[in-house]
C-alpha cells in the first residue's frame, strides 16, 4: 500500500463543475490570501501523475509514502525540521510528564 500525498493539478476542481456557495464576507481577508496562494502554485499535469501511479503499482519495493507534485518536498522538510527541533528542545519534559521512574 502506498500512500499518495498530492499537490495542485490542473483539473476543474474549482471550476464550473464544483457547487460554490455564496461567499461569507467575514472571511473575504482569508478568501484573498488562499487566492493569492492559488495563483503562486505550480498546477501539474494529471497524466504525469497516473504515470506516476503505474510506475509505484508496478515496483517490487513501493514506498509507504511518496508526494506528487512538487509543493510537498518543498515545504514538509523545513515543517519537519521545526517538529524535530521542537521535540528535542522539550524532551526533557516529556520525560517528566510520563512521571514514576521515568529515565
Amino acid at each position: 500500500m502506498t500512500l499518495v500525498e498530492p499537490g495542485s493539478y490542473a483539473t476543474d476542481w474549482g471550476g464550473p463543475s464544483a457547487v460554490h456557495v455564496s461567499a461569507n464576507p467575514a472571511y473575504g481577508g482569508v478568501r484573498e490570501q488562499l487566492d493569492a496562494f492559488v495563483q503562486s502554485l505550480d498546477f501539474g499535469d494529471p497524466t504525469a501523475a497516473s504515470e506516476a501511479l503505474l510506475e509505484i503499482v508496478d515496483s517490487d519495493n513501493p514506498p509507504l509514502r511518496v508526494f506528487f507534485g512538487t509543493q510537498g518536498n518543498h515545504m514538509l522538510p523545513r515543517v519537519y525540521a521545526d517538529r524535530l527541533k521542537t521535540w528535542a528542545d522539550w524532551g526533557d519534559l516529556s520525560i517528566r510528564a510520563q512521571g514514576g521512574q521515568a529515565a
